[in-house]
């Protein structure tokens, strides 16, 4: 990985180098330039969304971005440079509603926007109990070369979507300090939650889902989806490099078939040091009323936890699925405003917890 330090180092002789350019600088305002970037680099450093936007600048995996506030992009959503800015006008209308959503409490928070939708909301606190968020199945859009490939319907994806796992679990973030990371492109496009030649389903790769295709996607089609795979992972990397974070929380719904619990945690990468902690928050939200809270049922944490440990294996990494039922229509067809909101505020509380809260 390049350091921000080598950049600089490798940029300031162009700068002020006499060879280049026929350009000659006197030795005072050599040293001028010098103190320029040195304070440029202490800024940089001292605030970690700067170094972050230089990294992703630098690297260029992500193509163009755009970062500002989200007062900034709520003021400019119906702008042309704004809805011209997404590969469709469906991932721009999914954009528009999350930034209507946050505008009126949050407008002052700072945004990072990619082409392929994804979002990094950035309420970093210093010295603070931050988390890193992780949103990766909150996403309805599929771009429109792949979607008439597809074998199912909205209605039917609709089911296996972790619909408004956005809304349930923000926050943790927006209401305390830390980095979010939301995914608007469905699973069913890309899934970032799987290995990088498993990301694009296969018929009958995943048990919910036995026919997946209609028509097979080009390789060129394939490429394309999985540069949003690329792009979440060296997000993901940047983010780790760059923070330093008490926790990183991977969000996520799951249907209700028999046997399964209210909420249940994902616990399989979780350092051993860290499962105390994780029974209190199990016991938290018990007290809250939630009923059964479980671990590993029937989810113990997919590939984004398991690339986690592998490159940081010191990391307090978890995972938490919601019962659909706590906050959908008894078919599961519709969203029920108050009670999502309501599973939102007290997964909000999840790490307030007391030194009674039993295992």
């Amino acid at each position: 990985m390049v350091k921000l330090n080598e950049i600089i180092e490798w940029a300031s002789p162009v700068l002020i180098s006499p060879r280049k350019m026929s350009l000659t600088i006197s030795l005072s305002r050599r040293f001028f330039v010098f103190e320029l970037m040195r304070r440029a680099v202490k800024a940089i450093e001292d605030d970690p969304y700067l170094n972050f936007i230089s990294l992703l600048k630098n690297y260029k995996v992500l193509g163009k971005f755009l970062s500002g506030t989200i007062g900034e992009f709520h003021r400019d959503r119906d702008d042309l440079y704004f809805r011209n800015f997404f590969i469709d006008k469906g991932l721009y209308g999914l954009v528009k509603q999350d930034i209507e959503w946050l505008a009126p409490q949050h407008g002052h928070l700072r945004v990072t926007i990619t082409k392929r939708g994804l979002l990094i909301y950035d309420n970093y606190k210093k010295n603070q109990f931050n988390v890193l968020l992780i949103t990766s199945h909150s996403g309805t859009w599929v771009p429109a070369y792949a979607e008439k490939k597809l074998a199912m319907d909205k209605a039917q994806r609709y089911r296996e979507e972790d619909i408004d796992s956005h809304r349930l679990y923000s926050r943790l973030v927006l209401d305390k300090a830390g980095i979010w990371i939301d995914n608007k492109k469905s699973r069913f496009a890309c899934d970032v939650n799987r290995t990088h030649d498993k990301s694009i389903y296969r018929d009958g790769q995943e048990k919910w889902a036995a026919q997946i295709w209609k028509q097979q996607l080009t390789e060129k089609e394939q490429d394309e989806i999985r540069k949003s795979h690329n792009e979440f992972y060296f997000t993901l990397a940047q983010l780790t490099d760059t923070y330093r974070f008490n926790i990183i929380f991977d969000g996520h719904t799951m249907s209700d078939a028999p046997e399964r619990p209210a909420l249940s945690f994902g616990t399989n990468y979780i350092p051993k040091f860290y499962m105390p902690i994780v029974k209190s928050m199990k016991a938290h939200l018990a007290k809250l009323g939630y009923s059964p809270v479980a671990f590993d049922t029937p989810y113990y944490g997919g590939h984004i936890l398991e690339w986690l440990q592998k490159r940081t294996p010191d990391l307090f990494i978890c995972s938490m699925e919601i019962n659909k039922k706590l906050y959908m229509s008894p078919d599961r067809s519709s969203v029920i405003a108050e009670k999502r909101d309501k599973v939102a505020q007290d997964l909000a509380k999840m790490f307030d917890i007391q030194p009674d809260d039993a295992t």
